[in-house]
């Protein structure tokens, strides 16, 4: 696998003129990192992709959320955020228990950033796998390429969460966890859906 270029906060980009992405900013007519991150660049765009990161939410983001405590008239709920968010029980049909999994998504945010989440879907017996934000998208993949992959050699079910919780049942976890831990470590290289199917292909059976 081809190894994309890793920059640091700081690292001089180019000083062509270009869109600016993510994390990345002009000083003196020249771009720079703002990040640890993957320099993603074409010829009118350039961005750094995060190696790590908090999550911040975003309405319309899918969460996977676990309920941490019950109040009088709702649920507070952990999702992987310095902060936890609230689920009114109006909301609900059915009561939750604590450590209860559900997967929701962000309808709204307010202006003191509390989170309003609807379509809300309680999840069977399962594990939940944690790693950053910034890793989802690698897991998901193009057209949700790698996670079809990971899906059928390990027979899973799986939940992606924005915030970086995903959730499986599997009835091949062991080895899911390690192709999911594959994914992790090498997201900022070349090729990774044909190495991770490579490497499942191999060690499925065993």
């Amino acid at each position: 696998m081809n190894e994309k270029k890793i920059v640091v906060p700081g690292d001089f980009l180019t000083s062509e003129i270009k869109k600016l992405g993510s994390n990345v900013y002009i000083n003196n007519n020249k771009i720079y990192s703002s990040v640890i991150g993957i320099l993603s660049e074409s010829p009118e765009y350039i961005s750094v992709i995060a190696l790590n990161g908090a999550y911040t939410p975003s309405a319309g983001d899918g969460l996977i959320c676990v309920v941490k405590q019950e109040a009088a008239t709702g649920y507070v709920l952990e999702f992987n955020s310095p902060t936890d968010t609230y689920l009114p029980k109006s909301t609900l049909r059915r009561k939750l228990d604590v450590g209860t999994v559900i997967f929701a998504r962000i309808a709204n945010i307010s202006d003191n950033d509390s989170i309003e989440l609807d379509n809300i879907n309680i999840l069977p017996v399962g594990t939940i796998y944690s790693t950053s934000c910034v890793k989802v998208p690698r897991i998901i993949g193009k057209n949700e390429s790698m996670l079809n992959i990971l899906k059928e050699n390990t027979q899973s079910n799986i939940v992606v969460g924005k915030n970086g919780w995903i959730w499986f049942s599997s009835k091949n976890p062991k080895l899911l966890v390690r192709a999911l831990d594959l994914v992790v470590k090498n997201s900022q290289k070349s090729n990774l859906t044909n190495s991770v199917k490579e490497f499942l292909e191999k060690n499925k059976t065993k």
